[in-house]
């Protein structure tokens, strides 16, 4: 397991967190909140619903008081990266063909079983979810999906995997910025699957789509490409720690330096938080970019970082290069 090795061991004590806001690298304020939390919320019967969203929200607060703009990315390459896939506003005729594949699942009220085969849900212990449902709250939203879209067009990968197919729609975006790159994508539900079967035939998807049922673990064992390739990897399936770190490794072991790999929800848990900050720490990570909703890592020998989370400017309207 990934997360025994050197790399991460200076991580893996579990200590209070402190909460550290920075501005030009001088702490202005230190906040420990772990034991305050657990005590309020020791003291509500909905303790761990709201133990979760606290953590979200406290999450993305953090993300946001660190977060860079474009203005603080220096790297030409990232600089590219910048310009050419976050700040790309472009439409392309592949965004309608997906909005009809959304409109056509939302009609759709059909049974699927679900199956705990990752993380457990925080928002339902239901066991059974409508074809509709499962689509709107857990496929890819079309901001993310077009992200992924811009991103395929930039790398040109030689090979793109996916782990977490869920109905499809993330492995369209993925599809369609290039259908003559084969694709690869793994679910390990049945029932999810075959919806995603249907998605890829009423989007008219190519033969280099290949999708299969399996887990994680089996499939990487069994069926990933032994051949080094320009890989671009997306991890959305199972937002547990240890597996997220197994996973990567046995992605980087056939990933050339110019592939990318992307683990989404980095900040769904503290779990996932601290999976990112190891994979950061990777021997062959050489900068890494944390969009929030994605991290992404880079492995090009001729970058030295920057580790750094990227907020859009208008967010951050002081961030403009003068300061």
């Amino acid at each position: 397991m990934m997360g025994n090795s050197s790399w991460s061991d200076s991580l893996t004590k579990p200590r209070d967190i402190v909460y550290t806001f920075r501005s030009n690298d001088f702490p202005l304020l230190q906040v420990p909140l772990r034991r305050a939390r657990q005590f309020i919320l020791s003291l509500h019967p909905m303790g761990d619903r709201l133990r979760y969203w606290f953590f979200r929200l406290t999450s993305a607060l953090r993300w946001y008081l660190g977060a860079s703009t474009r203005y603080d990315v220096h790297s030409p390459f990232l600089t590219g990266f910048v310009r050419e896939v976050y700040r790309d506003d472009r439409v392309y005729y592949a965004f309608s063909r997906i909005a009809e594949i959304r409109a056509y699942w939302r009609q759709q009220r059909q049974t699927v079983g679900l199956m705990q085969l990752g993380a457990p849900s925080r928002t339902t212990t239901a066991r059974q979810r409508t074809a509709a449902s499962l689509v709107s709250t857990n496929a890819i939203d079309d901001r993310c999906g077009r992200f992924l879209f811009r991103l395929t067009l930039w790398l040109r990968p030689e090979r793109i995997v996916e782990l977490g197919t869920n109905a499809g729609i993330s492995t369209l975006y993925l599809h369609l910025a290039d259908t003559r790159t084969p694709l690869l994508t793994v679910e390990g539900n049945g029932e999810v699957a075959a919806l995603a079967r249907t998605t890829f035939t009423r989007a008219a998807a190519t033969a280099e789509v290949r999708s299969f049922t399996a887990t994680f673990t089996d499939w990487l064992s069994r069926d990933l490409p032994t051949e080094p390739a320009r890989v671009l990897a997306f991890l959305d399936g199972d937002h547990r720690y240890g597996p997220t770190l197994d996973y990567v490794q046995r992605l980087l072991d056939t990933a050339t330096d110019e592939s990318i790999i992307v683990v989404a929800d980095i900040h769904w848990s503290p779990g996932m938080e601290r999976a990112w900050a190891e994979l950061r720490q990777h021997p062959r990570v050489t900068a890494s970019v944390d969009v929030y909703h994605f991290g992404l890592l880079f492995l090009r020998p001729e970058l030295r970082g920057p580790h750094l989370s990227l907020i859009r400017t208008r967010f951050k309207p002081w961030r403009i290069g003068f300061f």
